[in-house]
């Protein structure tokens, strides 16, 4: 069952070099990138909504706020930023290279917050066997960068 799970998120990755088009069209159509930005997260959150409201999942309230650490609203600030970060610098890096370096952004976050349990992660230490694969992938950019 997991290797479902597994292909669920090989397809939202798979969506995230479109999300990045599709951002970097729609800035170029707005007055600015922060435009585009308002309307990528104010769609998101119409669409989350309408899930919650469509599958009978309780739709959050400031109940949930005021139980929630302070530290985790923040979710959706790293959210806002990404979505700006990817839609101004798509047109400028393309989606290979804008990819690869998101990707190796996440796996180096990812390791760190395995190394230390932390945000709720269990605890999974850097082993040399991951070490060798955050090269791969550092190896992997620096090439795309010089072929710039």
């Amino acid at each position: 069952m997991i290797w479902l799970h597994a292909l669920w998120v090989f397809i939202a990755g798979m969506l995230q070099p479109v999300q990045s088009g599709m951002n970097a069209e729609l800035s170029r159509h707005a007055a600015a990138p922060l435009t585009a930005a308002t309307w990528n997260m104010l769609i998101g959150f119409v669409v989350v909504a309408l899930i919650c409201v469509i599958s009978g999942a309780p739709v959050p309230g400031v109940s949930l706020l005021r139980s929630a650490p302070i530290w985790s609203l923040w979710g959706g600030l790293c959210g806002a930023v990404i979505v700006f970060t990817m839609l101004f610098n798509a047109p400028i890096l393309g989606a290979v290279l804008l990819l690869s370096c998101f990707l190796l952004g996440q796996l180096t976050s990812s390791s760190l917050l395995d190394q230390f349990g932390t945000l709720g992660f269990p605890k999974r230490p850097i082993t040399e066997q991951r070490l060798v694969g955050l090269a791969f992938v550092v190896v992997g950019v620096a090439l795309l960068l010089r072929t710039r």
